[in-house]
């Protein structure tokens, strides 16, 4: 049976008295009222409950956890992540992909810290994102079911460093009711490229982020539909001219990379 839960009861009853506020405030009618429900039925009946829950609400949540919290910032899981990506144990790293895999090549480099610069040997890496047509596997598209996912561990200086593509911004579904929720609020449905990370190391807190690329497409201002972009998580692609790098990948110079220092907090 189901009992009283005090937090249930504060937040519930503040958020639903706010609504209430507006309704009134904007003296909402009834055909409104019932175009709004008829819309809502249809959201459960696409299946985009928890698509349309996430876009507009997990930023703000992850916010209220974590902000203020010291170690490097994280931001939203997003829909695509899945836990069985294979872990890598041989390197160099290169991230599962077809062998004719679209894209421009990009080296990613990171380095797992704790709060006092210290190193975060065996620290695991957890990554993922979308290919250069912005669809991720696993959920559409005709790319193998874990292409473009990994796991890896740091070496002894809580490095890491693996070849993979550059991801390109992509559109949240449009042709459900969530879709038609953005369009009548004058809203596009674009999310920026992105790598995911989930990086976590023994006796330290998980941390969940995603890295943009400076200068990317529907960064800045409102660009980022879901919300999520924070100015640290940006980072620099550059035209390396490091020989060596080449040569353990078998590129040729200059090539795309990027770098990222991440920086874990104590577990509570």
């Amino acid at each position: 049976m189901t009992e009283y839960n005090e937090r249930v009861a504060e937040v519930s009853g503040e958020l639903l008295q706010a609504i209430r506020g507006v309704l009134l405030k904007k003296k909402v009618q009834y055909d409104e009222y019932s175009a709004a429900v008829l819309w809502v039925r249809d959201l459960v009946d696409a299946r985009e409950v928890p698509m349309f829950i996430d876009n507009h609400f997990e930023a703000t949540v992850e916010q209220a956890t974590f902000d203020g919290l010291p170690g490097s910032q994280g931001t939203v899981e997003g829909p695509y992540y899945v836990e069985n990506a294979p872990l890598l144990t041989e390197k160099p790293y290169v991230m599962p992909m077809r062998d004719d895999e679209p894209g421009e090549t990009m080296v990613l480099s990171g380095q797992v810290l704790d709060l006092d610069g210290k190193p975060l040997p065996g620290a695991l890496i957890d990554m993922w994102h979308a290919g250069n047509d912005g669809t991720y596997s696993s959920f559409v598209g005709d790319a193998p079911p874990l292409n473009l996912r990994c796991k890896m561990i740091t070496d002894e200086e809580g490095r890491f460093q693996v070849r993979t593509i550059r991801p390109q911004p992509y559109q949240i579904p449009t042709g459900g009711p969530t879709g038609r929720f953005l369009t009548m609020i004058g809203r596009h449905a674009w999310r920026p490229a992105h790598f995911h990370l989930k990086v976590s190391a023994e006796g330290h807190d998980l941390v969940t982020t995603q890295l943009y690329f400076r200068g990317g497409d529907w960064l800045e201002g409102d660009g980022d539909v879901s919300g999520a972009v924070k100015e640290n998580l940006k980072i620099d692609v550059t035209r390396n001219e490091d020989e060596d790098v080449a040569a353990l990948y078998s590129l040729s110079t200059p090539f795309n990379s990027c770098e990222y220092t991440f920086h874990l907090r104590p577990a509570a």
